[in-house]
């Protein structure tokens, strides 16, 4: 079969690496409200909106990016080892190549996939009790639906589940965005009615069946007809009950379901909501996921991974990663607040704050040190990985046991302490101290430079003044 002759120009842009970027996505908007907000324009977004480019050697020498025009080598190659740009405009009203820098979403990719982390469900994290929470891969076949439709292997399950809806999220409209859909849904009313239709014919023919098989007759399986007068009776008893009304608007504009009615409104007539189908209950919380709950980070779908040591054999957690103190546990804003750290350039909420005893807590958790060196760190676990519905990574993880960090000689950092025992011990000096003293204070023995086997005991303060006193005496 012959192939459609193409064009030259045809051919240069099928063929070319720029017309196959994708399109940039559009920022998320933070929510109205009256409270001072404090934003910057060159902090690191959630998530990448726009792709990153890469270049080989051969090319990054000419600075040739595949661009319009090349990029000076004092803003790519002079300034990192590794140069990733992202381009924010090909060309300008100054006639120039807007772009910067794309290392930081790069950096934090690399860093993450270092954790060999599969990616979880969002799922509420229990802070009072020890317990890990509960692992659900999205990857699953009755959890990743992405249509309402046949193709979807789990949608012959009756409990299936998905993660994306083709009807927009109400709770998180705002009041012109809703009525703007109204109108959406007022131009389609009569596709609409025609679907409603068809599910009051599915309803009678599964009430007829049911009808048969109570009496014990044959199932025979003719079509059923509904005149325009039953039909417009079933859609006046919709309408007179809302607890009815409400799943059949939901299953009609597919629409994800919101949150779970109050239990204060128990016994009152309202709209109620089917329960829902999305892959998480977070999800009907915060509204469905932008993206796919995995969001490309990883396609590992459990924890099922074997941490072999070279010298220890298997083990049972994962080597401790570094995290860094970004602010301690204490009042912000009023308010007792978690320690947030770093763990691979993602903000993780410390989740053995809220233990009643601090034993054990590295230096800096608890209050700002700045006698730290390079600041405040601490070895921790990672246990869980979930992208919210904004498309953040929520990571959490647990304080690296002794047992975790004993096979590659991990150690948190410790303050030096001139009183402590273990420490005097381990140095080559023959003082000992007094541990009743106070450190300033002079130890009550120290070592002779020429029998350094021997001590002798030191003169106190108040023989140094009678015996100089005795000599002045004797002097005059």
């Amino acid at each position: 079969m012959a192939t459609a002759r193409l064009s030259p120009t045809a051919n240069l842009l099928r063929k070319s690496r720029l017309f196959a970027l994708p399109q940039a996505l559009k920022t998320s908007q933070e929510p109205s409200t009256s409270r001072a907000v404090f934003e910057s324009d060159t902090a690191t977004l959630p998530h990448p909106i726009r792709a990153a480019i890469v270049t080989p050697q051969s090319s990054l020498a000419r600075g040739d990016w595949g661009l319009k025009r090349p990029l000076p080598a004092k803003a790519t190659s002079e300034k990192s080892s590794r140069p990733v740009v992202r381009v924010n405009a090909l060309d300008t009203y100054e006639h120039v190549t807007d772009f910067e820098s794309a290392a930081d979403h790069t950096m934090t990719l690399e860093k993450f996939q270092e954790l060999h982390m599969p990616m979880s469900l969002p799922s509420k994290v229990n802070y009072a009790t020890s317990v890990l929470p509960r692992h659900q891969s999205p990857f699953e076949a009755h959890l990743d639906n992405t249509q309402n439709s046949q193709n979807s292997q789990g949608i012959q399950d009756p409990s299936f589940k998905q993660f994306r809806h083709s009807g927009p999220w109400l709770a998180g409209q705002t009041e012109a965005e809703f009525a703007d859909y109204v109108k959406q849904v007022s131009r389609k009313k009569p596709e609409l009615m025609q679907k409603l239709r068809e599910q009051f014919i599915a309803k009678r023919s599964a009430e007829i069946r049911k009808e048969a098989q109570d009496n014990g007759e044959d199932l025979i399986d003719q079509p059923v007809t509904i005149t325009d007068a039953e039909f417009k009776t079933y859609i006046k008893t919709l309408r007179s009950d809302p607890s009815a009304l409400g799943p059949a608007v939901f299953d009609l504009l597919d629409l994800p379901s919101g949150p779970a009615i109050p239990s204060e409104r128990i016994g009152r007539s309202y709209y109620q909501a089917p329960a829902t189908s999305l892959s998480s209950a977070e999800y009907a919380m915060t509204g469905p996921p932008k993206t796919h709950p995995s969001a490309g980070l990883s396609y590992t779908r459990s924890h099922a991974l074997i941490q072999n040591h070279a010298r220890y054999g298997p083990q049972a957690h994962q080597r401790p990663v570094e995290a860094r103190i970004l602010r301690p546990k204490g009042r912000f804003k009023g308010r007792m607040n978690r320690a947030i750290a770093g763990v691979g350039g993602i903000a993780v909420e410390d989740l053995n704050a809220m233990a009643f005893v601090e034993q054990g807590t590295p230096p800096g958790l608890t209050y700002f040190d700045a006698s730290i060196p390079g600041g405040g760190k601490y070895w921790v676990t990672p246990i869980r990985a979930a992208i919210d519905s904004q498309g953040r990574i929520g990571l959490s993880s647990y304080r690296a046991s002794a047992t975790s960090k004993a096979p590659y000689g991990l150690e948190d950092h410790s303050k030096p302490n001139s009183l402590s025992v273990s420490n005097v011990a381990s140095s080559d000096d023959q003082t000992v101290p007094r541990l009743d003293r106070l450190p300033h204070q002079q130890p009550r023995f120290q070592s002779s430079g020429d029998r350094p086997t021997q001590r002798r005991p030191m003169r106190g303060t108040e023989d140094v003044a009678r015996s100089l006193l005795d000599n002045l005496n004797s002097r005059s």
